[in-house]
């Protein structure tokens, strides 16, 4: 196993402005800054925004969207037993 550091703010960011083209400077600082994620959470939910966007068409509100996402994420991925491991 190899174990990975959460990266900083400013990475996440970037993370987020690679996988999210569109996003606006703002909306990409405003993501992280709201909710630590790891580089593949950010990753699920690009996919996720990249299939709805598909399916349902460009959303006007997608800084909401993303941001509701995130913390429809960290919820699903919350621990309900004991980890093996680190």
């Amino acid at each position: 196993k190899i174990k990975f550091e959460q990266p900083d703010a400013a990475v996440r960011a970037k993370i987020w402005q690679k996988m999210i083209p569109e996003l606006t400077e703002s909306d990409a600082t405003t993501l992280p800054a709201a909710h630590e994620l790891s580089g593949g959470q950010i990753e699920n939910i690009a996919r996720k925004h990249a299939i709805n966007s598909v399916l349902y068409g460009q959303q006007e509100q997608a800084l909401d969207t993303l941001l509701r996402d995130c913390a429809n994420e960290k919820l699903t991925n919350t621990p309900t037993r004991n980890r093996v491991g680190f």
